[in-house]
């Protein structure tokens, strides 16, 4: 009889729905200090990624994403840092049983990240042109900040979270949408 604990099962987010990869393969992931399989992640290919930054494409030029203003997306922000806030130590945990690294050092980093969401929360109504001097009389030269599009990101392995914060809040300030490749 197999007494082990049932590995917990994650899936992806796409477009705002929990989904499994279109393959339906998972992978275990270790716990390091124990050496045994903790969890199921989802073994994404590249059909899924396609649906992801399709998703993310159909939220940056339709639906509220577009249409909202900075100080709201500000807004949403300094709510994301509250949320993490309340979850740091969940998150902590399971940073710690997925990289290994000590649970001191990782309930101090997901505690902090919190603050980056709130930093760009703040400057997310503060991004703003400048009219350029020019010596063309006829001329008005002047810059606007603009989001981008779709970003694709790149977390590696022994800090996702924190080094996911510091990529993430400034993009979605910025008005950008964003697909996250984990490691």
């Amino acid at each position: 009889m197999d007494t082990s604990p049932a590995l917990a099962k994650y899936q992806m987010s796409i477009g705002g729905q929990w989904t499994d990869a279109v393959s339906a393969q998972c992978f275990e992931t270790d716990n390091p200090f124990l050496g045994k399989p903790w969890a199921l992640i989802p073994r994404g290919n590249a059909e899924d990624a396609n649906r992801a930054v399709q998703a993310a494409h159909n939220a940056f030029t339709g639906g509220e994403w577009p249409k909202m203003n900075a100080s709201r997306r500000g807004a949403l922000l300094r709510k994301l840092g509250d949320l993490i806030t309340e979850k740091s130590k969940f998150l902590a945990e399971i940073e710690v049983r997925d990289n290994g690294k000590l649970y001191a050092e990782m309930s101090a980093q997901t505690a902090y990240m919190a603050q980056w969401y709130y930093y760009f929360g703040g400057l997310a109504d503060k991004i703003e042109g400048a009219v350029i001097p020019i010596d063309k009389p006829d001329t008005f030269n002047f810059t606007r900040h603009e989001p981008l599009g779709v970003i694709a990101m790149i977390v590696p392995w022994n800090s996702p979270l924190l080094l996911l914060a510091w990529k993430l809040a400034p993009a979605l300030a910025a008005g950008n949408t964003v697909v996250v490749k984990p490691s």
